[in-house]
């Protein structure tokens, strides 16, 4: 099957140049459609059996409940495809770093994951490792309620805001000492979603 990744790419690119960067209570953006239809269709065709494809159990506190697939780093090829021509792709960075008050570091080391969570995992209030720049959460499958999105919150753990858990939705985070977020443990049996850091 031959996957049209040009016309992929375009689609999630005009999607990133249309967004609204988000200022409360920091720097964000917030993309309703993520990925083109087929794309994200494959992509759920494709989902890694957490099982038996290359991936390992998160093995620390809360995040024991977490089982994570390292697309450049797997066996499926299609995620291999996704990573090059999607996560990674000069225009996608080109297109993320042209939006407003977010500096281009120039030389960003790109690194991803597939999350599968199961009941019970959540993490607390917290602000990501220094190194890195910029976080894109997209989410993928839930067979529970919107509520398990991502909060954005204040310091001392007040929610300010939360992203819903809607499919294709995706959420841009600049990371610096202000960007304080958590997760609620969940009770859904199955949440899925992308994640992709820009590291320096």
């Amino acid at each position: 099957m031959t996957i049209n990744w040009q016309e992929y790419q375009n689609f999630t690119i005009n999607q990133i140049k249309n967004a609204q960067v988000c200022w409360e209570p920091y720097w964000h953006v917030v993309l309703e459609e993520t990925y083109h239809p087929e794309l994200m269709q494959l992509c759920m065709d494709n989902w890694p059996d957490m099982h038996t494809d290359s991936t390992h159990k998160n093995p620390s506190g809360l995040n024991k409940n977490r089982a994570i697939y390292v697309p450049e780093h797997g066996d499926i090829v299609f995620w291999r495809e996704f990573f090059n021509n999607i996560m990674s792709h000069p225009s996608i960075q080109n297109a993320i770093y042209g939006l407003e008050e977010l500096e281009d570091r120039g030389n960003d080391r790109v690194t991803s994951s597939l999350w599968e969570d199961y009941p019970g995992y959540g993490v607390s209030n917290h602000v990501d490792g220094y190194t890195m720049n910029l976080g894109w959460h997209t989410y993928m499958h839930c067979d529970g309620r919107e509520k398990w999105g991502t909060s954005l919150n204040d310091e001392h753990g007040n929610e300010i805001k939360r992203f819903p858990f809607i499919p294709n939705l995706s959420w841009l985070m600049r990371n610096d000492d202000s960007s304080w977020h958590s997760c609620d443990k969940i009770s859904c049996n199955l949440r899925q979603s992308i994640m992709v850091r820009y590291l320096s």
